[in-house]
């Protein structure tokens, strides 16, 4: 509920579609993930990922966490080929940027590797 007021005061604040919204929409995101409600959080990450990329963002560290997210999500549906693709381009961009010895590929790559 307090995620869900988050989003509505930032879309309000910023409009529907800033850079802003990206992350509570993703912290909402998670949390209809853990509740097992793949569906809508599939729809929350997806949007955060586009607004992200919208905005210029896609090589940006934090577009690969949501990718993961959401490829975690996508693997808990089934659809593992497509889960593999965006474990890859998360790994590709945290590589990119340099951080090939963080915590953060190590959990992709053993996202993957799942």
């Amino acid at each position: 509920v307090l995620y869900q007021r988050a989003v509505r005061i930032f879309e309000k604040h910023y409009g529907e579609d800033h850079v802003e919204v990206a992350s509570p929409l993703s912290n909402l995101a998670n949390v209809h993930q853990r509740q097992g409600d793949y569906d809508q959080a599939k729809v929350l990450y997806q949007r955060a990922i586009r607004i992200k990329e919208e905005h210029h963002v896609d090589n940006n560290v934090g577009v690969s966490t949501t990718l993961n997210n959401l490829a975690n999500v996508l693997q808990q549906q089934g659809d593992h080929d497509q889960a593999k693709v965006l474990y890859q381009r998360a790994i590709r961009i945290k590589e990119e940027h340099h951080v090939d010895n963080n915590v953060g590929v190590s959990t992709t790559l053993n996202n993957l590797a799942n």
